[in-house]
């Protein structure tokens, strides 16, 4: 997108610059400038002049080095100069780019009779690193018998995209699609994820969306319907998707004409489709057929939601004969024939939408349909409508694992949920086996920050992060439906980051893992430590086993959070935006003064304003109701003026249920300090926002720093902590602690285990 997302901390450098210091009095209430505005503008500048080198080495899958490959570099907006840039990896594979802004960028490599790489690279290093490196970066050879399929999850273009604030106006600020450029605004929303997706042979999507300008026929019992306009297609084409499964419980949300408007312009965009159609039998007949590189593709979308608000015949979500439009249902009957009709001689590849939203894991119904299609003959099993990405699982076939992509989460859509903006495009190269069959022998994973609406690729710490969230949902794949305690043949692949991607592999010989331990000395007060932070050595370093030195109760948890550290880990054309907090020109994120990495909040205060300011996490943090949390952080003061954390909890339904101030720290001048605050949530509390609070000083310009801010949910526990014990890895738990700690014991010692993991 070409134009800069404008944050608080960025307003406010240009009225700096311009000498412009009064004219937001009324919104902001600051008498006077801010000195650490100026400071804050001054290192941003000699931040951005400094320039940084980048280097890296291109291999094939095999190991052996690529001579002559290319890489070329991507950017937008704030970091444009670096945009063309270009080298040639020399006869050890190997290239460097000097004079590159430090500001975040995709890689765009090439190598003859390879498919092309996109590489998401984390350029925001401190000035003390002159250069850094991609790593090795694997190319897996192109070639007759194989074919790259690139799979993203739930995809529109309606409702808050064209109407933000839902006043039924359209083409307003903040409107990222306006009536009359509505084509060239759906191109400019796929704009830093079109390179990706168009790496691959054939690259599909579920689109939950009506696609008409003929909104007269809404569903009259479900509570949310939204469509696309046709022009929106455009936006779709430009990205280099193919096809689009249409199986959902949406696409019926203008009934009949919905439908048929959706086929017809659908079409006339020169996409393929499958999954829907004016009957039950139609919608079966509107298979994928695609050979590519030789090998034989067959793709049909089912959708497992049959009724929203009624079951009437007419109202029903999904197709029926003779004339009721619709969704094709995941019945037994019509996944069979599409499997029965397409095996073995095609690889054939049913994408189901259904499961629970928000949720972690596959329901029991879901976990039954991907274990049926696999053994019956399905090349791998697609899914979707969660809105959240969930892990990778496998079906053990004839001896042969089958990938099962349990749920991909959102793609483009305009959900205001926290737990949605992560997500994943999936990589899979099918092989055609000398002896007849196909193959997929791994799982490449892009992961996918949405903000803002607006997919982007992510780098650095950000996919490291990603990569063991969706390889600690793999790794803890219930083995048996809810409720029975029988194994039903879902198992989770092994998940983890390596260098610029994720991977998902099926079995021992692909990996090789490395295990140290680590001792630590924990004070103990009244029995009990402080939460402990596993720091990593590694992106995929995991913790892996736990032992301490008296009897005590150990508990491990997952840090909820993904902005709380402030950085800025994703590709766009914006630098520091801090899109997840409120800001303003009083409180934003900065980049000078930092506890870790780049980014941390600033809250700025002069002795003549009058009242105190806020800031808080845009979009509620959700966790099971009763959940044991820790919410901690570090707070910096200069000549600061009083400080509260105030924690709000929230039911379900979005209704305040507590409103708490959990930590206060008095108005003086402090070095970094952590605060740490332990609550146990109420049955029916299921998220949670937080508030930084602060008042003016008493004399001068107070200034208070946060960084590192954490929410941690402790899930598991075990009394064995002195006996020690394993814990299965990939995983993503952060932090442990320990309660009931022997009697007179005042610093406990305590061993970590540290597993790493390694693709071949």
């Amino acid at each position: 997108m070409a134009e800069t997302h404008i944050t608080g901390k960025h307003l406010r450098a240009g009225l700096v610059c311009l000498g412009i210091t009064s004219a937001f009095a009324p919104t902001v209430a600051h008498a006077q400038p801010y000195q650490f505005d100026t400071s804050e503008a001054t290192f941003d500048t000699t931040y951005a002049q400094t320039t940084i080198s980048l280097s890296g080495t291109i291999k094939n899958r095999a190991g052996q080095a690529l001579t002559g490959a290319t890489v070329t570099v991507l950017a937008w907006g704030d970091g444009v100069t670096n945009a063309g840039k270009t080298a040639t990896t020399n006869a050890s594979g190997g290239f460097t780019i000097t004079g590159l802004k430090r500001r975040n960028v995709l890689l765009k490599i090439t190598a003859s009779g390879h498919y092309s790489e996109i590489i998401p690279v984390d350029l925001h290093r401190p000035t003390s690193e002159t250069i850094t490196s991609t790593g090795t970066i694997s190319m897996n050879p192109t070639k007759a018998g194989r074919v790259r399929l690139i799979f993203g999850g739930d995809t529109m273009l309606g409702r808050r995209f064209t109407d933000l604030d839902a006043d039924g106006i359209e083409g307003e600020a903040g409107d990222l699609i306006r009536p009359a450029t509505r084509a060239a605004d759906a191109q400019a929303i796929f704009s830093y994820v079109r390179d990706a997706l168009s790496s691959a042979d054939y690259t599909i999507v579920n689109l939950e969306s009506p696609i008409t300008s003929d909104t007269s026929t809404p569903h009259p019992y479900k509570d949310y319907t939204f469509f696309s306009y046709p022009e929106t297609l455009a936006g779709i084409t430009y990205a280099g998707i193919d096809g689009v499964d249409l199986a959902n419980n949406h696409i019926f949300d203008y009934l009949t004409t919905g439908v048929t408007d959706s086929m017809l312009h659908v079409s006339n965009a020169g996409l393929d489709w499958c999954g829907v159609g004016s009957n039950d039998t139609n919608a079966e007949g509107t298979t994928i057929f695609r050979t590519l590189n030789s090998v034989p593709l067959s793709l049909l979308g089912f959708s497992e939601l049959v009724s929203d608000g009624s079951s009437e015949l007419d109202y029903l979500l999904v197709a029926r004969d003779p004339d009721k439009a619709g969704a094709l249902e995941a019945s037994s009957a019509n996944m069979n024939a599409f499997i029965d009709d397409e095996t073995p001689e095609r690889f054939a590849i049913p994408m189901i939408h259904g499961g629970v939203e928000y949720s972690e894991f596959p329901s029991n119904s879901m976990r039954s349909k991907f274990i049926s299609l696999a053994n019956r003959g399905a090349g791998m099993v697609v899914a979707h409508h969660t809105h959240t990405a969930q892990g990778i699982g496998l079906v053990n076939v004839g001896g042969t694992p089958r990938f099962v992509l349990m749920s991909l989460g959102n793609f483009v859509f305009d959900q205001d949920v926290h737990e949605t903006f992560q997500s994943i495009l999936a990589i899979a190269d099918v092989d055609v086996l000398a002896g007849g069959g196909f193959d997929v022998a791994r799982l490449d994973l892009i992961p996918i920050s949405i903000e803002g609406y607006v997919p982007k690729l992510v780098a650095g710490d950000g996919l490291a992060r990603m990569g063991r969230h969706f390889g600690h949902l793999s790794t803890h794949l219930p083995k048996s439906p809810a409720g029975q305690n029988i194994a039903d043949g879902l198992s989770g692949a092994v998940v983890f980051p390596t260098g610029h991607r994720i991977v998902a592999l099926r079995s021992t010989s692909q990996y090789t893992t490395s295990t140290t331990n680590q001792s630590l000395n924990a004070a103990v007060t009244s029995q009990t430590t402080g939460p402990i932070a596993f720091a990593r050595n590694a992106p995929s370093d995991s913790l892996s086993y736990v032992k301490s030195s008296a009897s005590a109760t150990v508990e491990w948890g997952r840090e909820l959070l993904i902005n709380g550290d402030f950085e800025d880990l994703d590709v766009d054309g914006d630098f520091s935006e801090g899109a997840a907090w409120d800001q303003s020109t009083v409180r934003y994120v900065e980049n000078s003064v930092v506890r870790s990495g780049m980014g941390a909040l600033v809250m700025l205060r002069n002795a003549s304003n009058a009242t105190e300011i806020t800031v808080y996490n845009n979009n509620r943090v959700s966790f099971p109701g009763g959940s044991k949390l820790t919410i901690t952080g570090w707070i910096r003061g200069d000549n600061a003026g009083p400080f509260t954390l105030t924690t709000r909890m929230y039911s379900d339904s979005g209704t305040t249920l507590s409103t708490t101030d959990s930590y206060t720290k008095s108005a003086s001048t402090y070095g970094w300090t952590q605060f740490i605050v332990n609550v146990t949530a109420a049955s029916n509390a299921t998220s949670a926002r937080f508030y930084f609070r602060t008042s003016p000083p008493a004399t001068g310009e107070a200034r208070i720093f946060i960084d590192d801010f954490s929410l941690i949910r402790w899930e598991k526990s075990s009394i064995y902590a002195l006996n020690g014990f394993e814990i299965p890895a990939p995983n993503n738990w952060s932090h442990v602690r320990f309660t009931n700690v022997a009697a007179g014991v005042s610093s406990l010692g305590v061993t970590l285990g540290h597993r790493t993991f390694t693709a071949l």
